[in-house]
């Protein structure tokens, strides 16, 4: 039941995703790397930096080293949506090896800067989760400022329509 669960949560961030991907094609190049009043700045850098995070989270689970994704990798929308389906590919594959007692299992990880941490394996892809949608919020809510709303990216609206 959990790995059900936790393979509906990743079915609503990339339905949410989407959504963010979907409504940033309204914006101008000049408004996709505009500078807002959010904690990332703009629209690019905080879905580069959520994919980012996205990546580097599943590298955690599975022991990999992880390295930061640079903004300067991604000329446009399309680049990132391109590494994104990439890794929702990746990130599918491995939730569906995972069972209860490897959910409950420790892992060790670096981060990027070297710092070394030891997380349950649940907990990490349960950040993962709410990671994405603290920043799916701040863009949605910088492309509602730009003119162009996203819409309701409730779970109920993407659970029942």
């Amino acid at each position: 039941m959990l790995k059900e669960y936790l393979s509906n949560l990743y079915d609503f961030t990339c339905w949410g995703r989407d959504r963010m991907l979907d409504t940033a094609e309204a914006l101008t190049p000049e408004q996709f790397d505009q500078e807002t009043r959010f904690p990332i700045h703009t629209v690019k850098e905080t879905l580069v930096h959520t994919l980012s995070a996205e990546i580097a989270y599943r590298k955690r689970c599975i022991g990999e080293p992880t390295s930061l994704v640079e903004k300067s990798a991604f000329p446009d929308l399309d680049s990132i949506r391109m590494v994104w389906r990439e890794e929702e590919n990746l990130m599918r594959l491995y939730l569906a090896t995972l069972d209860d007692k490897a959910l409950g299992e420790t892992v060790k990880y670096r981060t990027s800067r070297g710092d070394e941490f030891e997380r349950v394996r649940l907990d990490l892809v349960t950040q993962l989760f709410f990671h994405s949608t603290q920043h799916r919020a701040e863009i949605a809510q910088m492309l509602t400022e730009f003119g162009h709303s996203p819409g309701n990216i409730d779970y109920t609206v993407y659970k029942y329509g």
